[in-house]
């Protein structure tokens, strides 16, 4: 009997080992070959608003499925120096945004790869008087603060991420935003605001790489 009892064990363990070597791969089990992780970190980046070359500075970060990640990024305008003449005041332009930032590695194992991103954004172009600081002033509460518009951005990112650390990593991206609103805010001369241009960035990202 008991020889009998120990065949039927060592019988039932070989099934379920073998039927457990032949289980589909899921996201969340052990079998699984997609490997989750995350990131974040600050970024700086050059646009063009309305023509005119501006520096910019942000972050985001996201959860990483394998070579794809999903997650939200944020952004903004901190040099002055884009001017236009807008119902006889000369105004400074400012564009913030955020929104949802997605995008794909292709052989991140290797030091030097390809990436390439999607950001589609909602934010506020704003027009301010005088001399505002736009590092430190907040754009919802601000006296110098003339108008504002609300508008919807797309940028698609193409570029290379070096491998530092085990930890850390950084982006070099270039793409073309395009930008739309539907209350078009003009100039004296009679053209609107243009958030179409070309955007370069430097992207740090901390995390954990798997």
């Amino acid at each position: 009997m008991k020889k009998i009892t120990l065949s039927l064990w060592m019988v039932l363990f070989t099934i379920v080992t073998i039927q457990a070597q032949n289980q589909p791969a899921t996201l969340f089990g052990k079998n699984s070959e997609i490997k989750i992780s995350g990131f974040g970190g600050p970024s700086i980046s050059m646009s063009m608003l309305d023509g005119a070359g501006t520096l910019n500075m942000g972050g985001g970060g996201g959860v990483l499925l394998g070579n794809f990640f999903i997650g939200g990024y944020g952004s903004s305008t901190v040099t002055p120096n884009v001017k236009r003449m807008v119902n006889n005041e000369n105004l400074r332009l400012k564009l913030v945004q955020g929104g949802i930032w997605t995008g794909y590695s292709f052989n991140p194992s290797r030091a030097i790869h390809i990436t390439t991103s999607l950001k589609a954004g909602l934010g506020v172009l704003r027009l301010y008087r005088g001399n505002s600081n736009f590092a430190f002033t907040s754009y919802y509460d601000d006296d110098h603060s003339v108008r504002s518009e609300w508008v919807g951005t797309l940028l698609p990112e193409l570029g290379i991420e070096l491998n530092m650390t085990h930890f850390f990593r950084i982006a070099l991206t270039g793409g073309y935003q395009v930008g739309f609103y539907d209350n078009a805010i003009k100039t004296d001369a009679g053209n609107k605001i243009n958030l179409n241009g070309v955007v370069g960035a430097v992207t740090f990202k901390f995390g954990w790489f798997r």
